[in-house]
């Protein structure tokens, strides 16, 4: 097995294209792969599936430029695992561990901190797409592939490597809970967080809520702090 990280990213690729190519031109094409973040029960396929085997992990990680290389089907807990010793963070980290980060961009997320963030897409540099006809396609925001692919769940590719923004963080994460009575207040309450960062002149980092009743609703507001 290879020891540079690109090369092993190359093989991985290459392993990938091999099980396209295996597939007959009839058949259903899925990602080989035993995990789902679906909610509901899923019938099992016996139908011949694209090795994504080697595609799970980060490749490089630039602290000086704030970036990362990242395989498609790297999980964001290995992600963060990887990018929190150098003091970064992905800009969005959804809550369930093992969504992808190809899944998220193709089939989109959200997190507590996209009220300032937005999307993981819209923090996404470069990636490249193994597409249908075979061929790994390397796109930019602007680019028409680029640009379909979040919401596109897998139709026009999969990605199998993204170049991605990290945002710097420090070693804690202050929580401060705020209840309302009224929904129309809670709801300005985030619009004015969303416009300034600020709630009560202190920083807001993240932005959660809860409604346990019509009466009964919570902010919780995260502020990044050592």
């Amino acid at each position: 097995m290879a020891t540079d990280p690109w090369q092993r990213h190359a093989d991985a690729v290459a392993r990938l294209a091999a099980s396209y190519d295996a597939i007959p031109g009839d058949a259903p094409v899925r990602l080989a792969k035993s995990t789902t973040n679906l909610f509901r029960v899923r019938s099992a396929s016996s139908a011949p599936g694209l090795d994504v085997s080697g595609l799970t992990g980060v490749i490089d990680i630039d602290a000086e430029a704030r970036t990362a290389e990242v395989q498609g089907m790297c999980t964001y807990e290995d992600l963060v695992d990887a990018t929190l010793p150098h003091g970064l963070i992905p800009l969005v980290v959804p809550q369930l561990r093992t969504i992808t980060l190809g899944g998220a961009v193709t089939g989109l997320g959200i997190e507590s901190t996209s009220f300032r963030n937005g999307l993981p897409h819209e923090s996404v540099l470069e990636m490249d797409v193994f597409t249908g006809a075979g061929e790994v396609v390397t796109t930019r925001p602007g680019d028409d592939l680029f640009d379909a692919f979040p919401n596109s769940y897998g139709s026009l590719g999969y990605a199998t490597r993204l170049r991605i923004s990290l945002e710097q963080v420090p070693a804690y994460v202050a929580l401060h809970h705020v209840r309302f009575d009224d929904a129309a207040l809670m709801a300005k309450t985030i619009a004015e967080i969303t416009e300034t960062g600020e709630y009560d002149g202190q920083p807001v980092d993240g932005l959660d809520g809860v409604a346990f009743a019509p009466g009964e609703l919570y902010l919780t507001l995260a502020r990044w702090t050592d």
